[in-house]
C-alpha cells in the first residue's frame, strides 16, 4: 500500500492529465461515435513519446473501452442501427487483422532518410498516411458544413448517401436509412475498410464511420453516431487482440485513460440528446481539422527540425 501512495505521489500530474485526457475522448465517443482514437493516437506518440507501434496499440485498447461504455449510455431496446452495422461488421475482423498485420511489418524495416534526418520507418510511414488521411477528411467536412451548405435547411429525413444508386444484390432495407434499401456488399466493404484502417491506426475507424455513414450510406447523424459506436467496439476488439500478441499495448495507461472516459461518456450521450445533427456534424469538423493539424505540425517537426 505505502509503494502505491509513494508512486501516486510521484506521478500525480501524469494522472490527472491521463484521467483528463480520458474523460474528453469519452466524451466524444458519446457525442459523435467516434471513440477519439484520431487524437489519442497523435498524443502518445508526440506528447507522451511513445513509438507509433505501441500508440496504435494502446490507442486500440482504450477506445475499445471507452465505446463500450458509450454504447452503454446510449442503449436502446429497439436497438436502432445494429443491422447496419452487423452487416458491416462482417468485413472488420479481416480488415482489423490486415492491418495490425501491416503495423508488424513497417515495425520490422530500417531506419529511413528524409532530408538528411535519419527517422524509424513506422513512426514517419505511420504518421504521414495519418496527416493525409485526416487533412482529406476535415477540409471535406469543414467544407461541406461551413461553406457549401451552411444555409441549407437541416432535413435528415430525406437525406439521401451518395452510394444508395449502387444496386449490388442483395438489397436490404434498413429502418435508420430513409431513403429506401441499400446495398448488403457495400455495407461489408465498407467494414473491411473501416477495419483496416482500425488496425493500422488504432482509432477505432470513428472518424470516418461518422462521414460515411451520413454522406455515403445515408444514415441520419444521431443514428450514424450509434452505428459507429458499435462498429469501433467490433473493429477495435480484433485490432485490440492482434495488437495485445504483438506486445504494442501499455495496459498501465490504458486503465487510467478509461478512468476518465467512463465518466466522459455519459456526459456526450447526454449532449448528443440536446444538439442538432447539423451542430454535431460542424464540431465534429472542427475536432478532426485541429487533430490534422497536430499530427502535420509533428511531421514538420520531425523531418526539418
Amino acid at each position: 500500500m505505502e509503494h502505491i501512495l509513494v508512486y501516486l505521489s510521484a506521478h500525480w500530474l501524469i494522472l490527472t492529465g491521463g484521467v483528463l485526457l480520458g474523460f474528453l475522448l469519452g466524451f466524444m465517443t458519446g457525442l459523435f461515435g467516434a471513440g477519439g482514437g484520431f487524437i489519442l493516437t497523435p498524443v502518445l506518440n508526440i506528447f507522451l513519446g511513445l513509438p507509433m507501434n505501441i500508440a496504435v496499440g494502446t490507442s486500440s485498447c482504450q477506445v475499445l473501452g471507452a465505446s463500450t461504455f458509450s454504447l452503454y449510455h446510449h442503449f436502446d431496446k429497439r436497438l436502432l442501427g445494429i443491422r447496419v452495422a452487423a452487416f458491416m461488421g462482417l468485413g472488420i475482423p479481416a480488415g482489423s487483422l490486415l492491418g495490425v498485420y501491416a503495423v508488424r511489418l513497417l515495425t520490422g524495416l530500417p531506419e529511413i532518410t528524409v532530408l538528411g534526418r535519419e527517422l524509424k520507418a513506422v513512426d514517419f510511414i505511420l504518421l504521414t498516411f495519418f496527416a493525409f488521411f485526416l487533412a482529406m477528411i476535415s477540409v471535406f467536412l469543414v467544407l461541406d458544413n461551413f461553406y457549401l451548405n451552411k444555409n441549407k435547411v437541416d432535413d435528415e429525413s430525406s437525406h439521401k448517401g451518395l452510394l444508395a444508386d449502387l444496386r449490388i444484390f442483395p438489397l436490404v432495407k434498413f429502418k435508420t436509412i430513409p431513403h429506401g434499401e441499400f446495398s448488403a456488399s457495400i455495407l461489408v466493404l465498407i467494414g473491411f475498410i473501416v477495419g483496416f484502417i482500425s488496425g493500422l491506426l488504432g482509432i477505432g475507424g470513428g472518424v470516418i464511420i461518422l462521414p460515411v455513414l451520413f454522406y455515403l450510406v445515408g444514415q441520419e447523424t444521431k443514428y450514424a453516431a450509434l452505428t459507429g459506436t458499435m462498429l469501433i467496439m467490433a473493429s477495435c476488439l480484433f485490432s485490440t487482440i492482434g495488437h495485445a500478441f504483438n506486445r504494442n499495448i501499455d495496459y498501465v495507461l490504458v486503465i487510467i485513460l478509461l478512468t476518465g472516459a467512463f465518466f466522459g461518456t455519459k456526459l456526450g450521450a447526454n449532449t448528443q440528446k440536446k444538439v442538432s445533427g447539423k451542430s454535431i456534424r460542424k464540431y465534429f469538423a472542427v475536432i478532426v481539422m485541429a487533430a490534422a493539424l497536430v499530427v502535420i505540425g509533428k511531421l514538420l517537426k520531425m523531418v526539418c527540425f
